[in-house]
């Protein structure tokens, strides 16, 4: 009688360490993973920030520095895993259409009220999985900045006032000026012609039609179309060429570098944002939407303008900026409702103006 209690007793007891142990591990599987996987463009998460993250959470990040925005989409598309992107909102539409990215936690991300709200406020930061600018949020602006010119006044010695994009069509700069290799450049040469940006999502194939003297005129003038911020930056320093179509960040840099330099920003000048998104197929969304209250907050933000020289959304960050020049990086808000950005565009259209810009700077 007595073994077959003991008997029983050992049974019991290994039935309640396999129950206890079945538990557990179900409970860890619910926890948040500890690492998480961010595509970020470089420059926009400095390494104290990163280690700073690292510490205060436990959460190890695995950082994919990103040079192409659609290399990011393709990726996510053809299957691959990540826990943050940071699509530009001109892209956001299509994250959204092909169902790639998932509502943002704002329990969590308490820091999004840093965000100017002029900025928060842009329709295309929501949607309701039929159109954009009503639904959830999914997409919180972070890195914002103007697209202008940048001018070596030792070199070009005209008038600056009232300038703008013509400047690239100008006779005596042949081969003394360079644009982004880019729908980007595109832009510029609507403003010029005068039509309005619009059109080219409303009659894509009319629109490029209309322009293709004018960017064929642009490709000879250009010494080359620039690929990178460094490449754009070396071509002005060593004076290949003395007019540049670049970001007001790099702009800003080269005129502390020496001041020749000028940015100026054109009364059509474009402006534009980089945002954060979490994808459908994040590994962690808890801690994705940790991570980017993390990145909102006033400290955080301004480590990224001390090491890139970019503007980011938080509306504080530049009072914990250290050795830069404020009033390079302000804003009005009179001056933010003035900006013109970059416009939304669809899949097909994007396809079909790549194909265009890809063919004709092709032309020897």
């Amino acid at each position: 009688m007595r073994k077959t209690t003991l008997a029983s007793i050992a049974t019991l007891t290994i039935i309640l360490f396999l129950f206890f142990t079945v538990l557990s591990t179900a409970g860890c599987s619910k926890t948040t993973p500890k690492q998480l996987s961010v595509y970020v463009w470089e420059g926009y998460l400095p390494e104290k920030a990163a280690d700073l993250f690292e510490q205060e959470t436990g959460i190890k990040l695995n950082i994919v520095f990103i040079s192409d925005y659609n290399k990011t989409l393709t990726f996510l598309k053809g299957g691959g895993q990540a826990d943050i992107v940071m699509p530009t909102h001109s892209q956001a539409i299509r994250y959204y259409e092909d169902d790639l990215v998932q509502p943002l936690d704002l329990q969590i991300i308490k820091n999004y009220e840093n965000v100017f709200k002029l900025l928060r406020e842009q329709e295309w930061t929501k949607w309701d999985g039929q159109e954009v600018g009503s639904g959830e949020v999914y997409a919180v602006p972070y890195v914002f900045g103007t697209s202008g010119i940048v001018i070596n006044t030792s070199k070009y010695t005209k008038n600056l006032d009232n300038i703008g994009w013509e400047v690239f069509f100008d006779n005596d700069l042949k081969g003394r000026v360079t644009a982004k290799n880019g729908i980007a450049s595109l832009w510029m040469i609507l403003d010029v012609c005068g039509i309005d940006r619009e059109n080219l999502l409303t009659d894509t194939d009319g629109t490029l039609e209309q322009i293709r003297d004018k960017t064929i005129t642009l490709k000879n003038n250009v010494l080359k179309f620039y690929e990178t911020n460094v490449e754009v930056m070396d071509l002005m320093k060593n004076e290949e060429v003395w007019v540049a179509h670049i970001e007001d960040a790099n702009g800003r840099i080269l005129s502390q570098f020496d001041s020749k330099f000028v940015y100026l920003l054109p009364d059509t000048g474009l402006a534009w944002i980089d945002t954060f998104m979490i994808p459908k197929v994040a590994a962690n969304t808890a801690g994705a939407n940790l991570f980017i209250d993390f990145m909102l907050r006033p400290d955080i933000a301004a480590m990224l303008t001390d090491q890139s020289g970019f503007k980011t959304t938080v509306e504080d960050a530049l009072n914990n900026t250290k050795g830069i020049d404020k009033d390079l990086y302000s804003f009005t808000e009179d001056q933010l409702e003035k900006f013109l950005w970059t416009p939304n565009m669809s899949e097909e259209v994007r396809y079909t103006t790549s194909e265009f810009w890809e063919e004709l700077t092709a032309i020897q």
